[in-house]
């Protein structure tokens, strides 16, 4: 079996879908299957899907492969995260890098201890 945690709109799929519950659905596992096929089975329509998809607590993509005991976690269009490149990324991945994200942004990298340690000793 493989458990689907649900999150915003899309919680309606779980099983149990009381406000408390864990909204987590569960699709057996065929040979070869990939999360699309796994979000197939499950009824989700691709265009309610956000870019945020999740396997095994790491960022993935729809034809990432999956395995029987895996754990997919599913957020709709309307909850993108703000800052994927904090999830690995796995084979596949559309995630950006922090370095990169950066770099295209113009924010600055994020403030190490020796870096702080510098500023201060200049004062």
């Amino acid at each position: 079996m493989i458990d689907i945690h649900l999150y915003g709109k899309l919680r309606h799929f779980a099983e149990d879908t009381a406000p408390t519950a864990q909204s987590v659905a569960r699709v057996s596992w065929q040979r070869g299957d990939t999360i699309h096929e796994v979000i197939d089975r499950l009824g989700i329509e691709h265009d309610d899907l956000g870019s945020n998809v999740f396997l095994n607590g790491r960022y993935a993509d729809l034809e990432s492969p999956v395995q029987d005991g895996d754990r997919i976690g599913l957020f709709p269009n309307d909850m993108q995260l703000l800052y994927k490149w904090y999830f690995a990324s796995s084979q596949g991945s559309r995630a950006p890098n922090q370095d990169s994200v950066a770099q295209r942004s113009g924010d600055p990298k994020p403030c190490t201890d020796d870096s702080r340690d510098s500023k201060d000793a200049e004062k």
